[in-house]
């Protein structure tokens, strides 16, 4: 295993330069678009609730990283790509809606991820476009990609679905977009890899996961599970301290 330390790193997909963020984001420079996933707002509550003392911290702890990014890359869209929100809770409501109204003048996109208990509309009527997916040129940004494809749109689960390397994909087109869609772009996975240290130390971190045809993004929110990725045949880069590690082969 070779390991490299960085903040960022740009790498190339689908023809396309994207930056990769130790703070759990996506940077699309071409596009001013700063991509984000699972940030599971409301989950403490939701765990509060059950009687789990969760601190109220975690909520606010997301919206503060959230507008960190957002000063640290200017950009002119934001983009989820689902689960925004894990619960209806209305303490956690408010203070997003109170968040929203500091970046009215940015442009918001939800892509709908299988935790959105929220209605679409509740969404719009705080200036955020809601699809099922979105084609930027041949890259379809969505919650959850399940394998193997064989049918014209992106489909979501609830359950957490192998990250897979697509030899032979067919092609799909979106009748807005000219472009064949030959990669994407998503979250969902909630993705982790297992380092191994020396003796019997070991630890496992979030990362990202890039394939030829797919990358998968980390769950920006901090109060998230982590699904280990085995499989030897992706780029891995583990995010480790607001640092980027790469890692030539999952372990």
């Amino acid at each position: 295993m070779s390991e490299t330390t960085v903040h960022s790193i740009i790498v190339h997909f689908q023809e396309e330069e994207l930056l990769l963020s130790a703070q759990r984001v996506l940077y699309y420079p071409t596009e001013k678009t700063l991509v984000i996933s699972d940030v599971h707002l409301g989950k403490a509550g939701h765990f509060r609730r059950y009687g789990i003392p969760i601190p109220t911290e975690v909520n606010q702890d997301n919206l503060s990283r959230l507008s960190q990014v957002i000063a640290q890359f200017n950009p002119e869209r934001l983009l989820f790509l689902g689960d925004l929100f894990h619960s209806e809770t209305n303490s956690e409501w408010d203070d997003f809606e109170h968040w929203r109204r500091q970046f009215s003048a940015l442009s918001m996109t939800l892509i709908l991820g299988n935790h959105e208990l929220y209605s679409a509309q509740k969404y719009e009527d705080l200036g955020l476009q809601v699809l099922p997916h979105l084609d930027v040129k041949n890259i379809r940004f969505l919650h959850d990609k399940e394998a193997p494809i064989t049918h014209d749109h992106g489909t979501q689960s609830s359950t957490h679905t192998p990250v897979y390397e697509p030899e032979n994909e067919i092609q799909q087109i979106d009748p807005m977009n000219s472009s064949p869609i030959t990669g994407w772009i998503s979250g969902h996975l909630h993705p982790g890899i297992k380092i191994q240290g020396k003796g019997r130390q070991r630890i496992i971190l979030p990362c990202f996961v890039q394939y030829t045809a797919q990358l998968v993004l980390p769950a920006f929110g901090t109060f998230t599970g982590l699904h280990l990725i085995t499989s030897r045949t992706p780029k891995i880069i583990a995010i480790a301290e607001n640092e980027l590690i790469q890692i030539r082969q999952a372990t």
